[in-house]
């Protein structure tokens, strides 16, 4: 964690602590709690050898670890937080420029975190890859900051009905306008149901037009936004890599506290992000519940919603992307023909002097 990030951190639970802490003056500093939690979350060290690090005892450090993971969770909403307008555009803007989809904010995805599960609940957290774990849900703009994030259930639930239950999509569904303008919207894999504010990629069935497949390889890289914030999120916190806690009830929360520290970090510094996102892209890649998953059947209602906005709006994007690609093509051979007429002229005109 980069230095202001961890001291911009520390003020603020400092000047919110009475609140957080309820007047309660745990002896231990502040900044030596803190440092130590983060030690634990950054790497797979034993309670042990961290209290040794820290001169802690066992026992101290665990409390520790549950008072600023609870303060972090309380702190959630601060640094994870839905952007404003002018947020979204300039979001909007950079996503248009380099992918050349218009009106993107976000991406959306789920995310296995490895865990021991409950032993009378272990098939449930059972998940399609054969490990147990519990699925992060999130959303991410183009600089890999987390927008929103959901987290408990076990991860043998479909991605589709995740996010169905999530706060997001019921707070979305209700008013509409408080996140999205009428152009904007997230994009995400097939395993999530088609809107006018979440646009997937066209299943292929062998059926796909040219114009299709080019929407999805596009949609593809602009997604892989939130695949490269999940491999910073385990690079960065190599604790998320598979998280031994006896307190099951406190997963969600350690999982929380690590994705505030992440928006943590990339507020205040930018530092090694690449070395942390290509040592936890292999965790990353094997911890993604996969595009396989097909979105599950939708009810009647749904359908009809979904096929008068959300399919209407894909083949908006996917015809303007192709226009765009139609005239980028037709400029990139107007330049060549000016360049081959310079080049024939520039060569001739000598010979026809002489």
């Amino acid at each position: 964690m980069p230095r202001i990030a961890f001291e911009f951190l520390l003020e603020t639970i400092d000047n919110h602590k009475d609140q957080m802490l309820g007047g309660d003056h745990f002896k231990i500093p502040l900044k030596k709690q803190l440092l130590a939690v983060i030690w634990l979350l950054a790497t797979p060290d034993s309670y042990r050898s961290v209290g040794e690090r820290f001169n802690l005892s066992k026992s101290s450090l665990s409390v520790c670890f549950f008072r600023i993971i609870d303060i972090l969770n309380q702190l959630a909403n601060t640094f994870i937080k839905w952007p404003n307008a002018q947020q979204r555009e300039a979001t909007k803007n950079n996503f248009e420029n380099k992918y050349k989809l218009r009106g993107v904010i976000g991406a959306i995805d789920g995310c296995y975190i490895p865990m021991k599960a409950p032993a009378d609940q272990k098939l449930a957290y059972t998940n399609r890859k054969c490990f147990t774990a519990v699925t992060l849900q999130a959303v991410c703009d183009n600089n890999l900051r987390y927008l929103d994030c959901f987290i408990g259930f076990p991860s043998s639930v479909h991605d589709s009905r995740i996010f169905r239950n999530s706060e997001l999509y019921l707070k979305i569904t209700t008013n509409v306008d408080t996140y999205f303008n009428e152009e904007e919207k997230i994009i995400a894999d097939k395993a999530y149901p088609v809107e006018s504010w979440c646009i997937p990629p066209f299943i292929n069935r062998g059926n796909l037009t040219q114009q299709q497949t080019y929407f999805n390889t596009r949609h593809a890289q602009c997604r892989s936004v939130i695949e490269r914030s999940f491999a910073l999120l385990f690079g960065r916190f190599r604790r998320l890599r598979y998280i031994d806690m006896n307190r099951f009830d406190f997963v969600p929360a350690t999982i929380l506290a690590a994705c505030v520290l992440h928006n943590a970090c990339l507020d205040h510094g930018n530092e090694f992000i690449e070395e942390y996102i290509d040592e936890g892209y292999p965790h990353a890649i094997r911890n993604n519940p996969g595009e396989d998953q097909e979105g599950m059947i939708w009810n009647y209602g749904d359908r009809q919603r979904a096929r008068g906005n959300g399919f209407i709006e894909r083949n908006h994007m996917m015809q303007d992307l192709w226009q765009n690609r139609r005239q980028f093509h037709c400029i990139i051979i107007i330049l060549m023909q000016i360049t081959f007429f310079l080049i024939i002229f520039f060569l001739g005109f000598p010979l026809s002097s002489c």
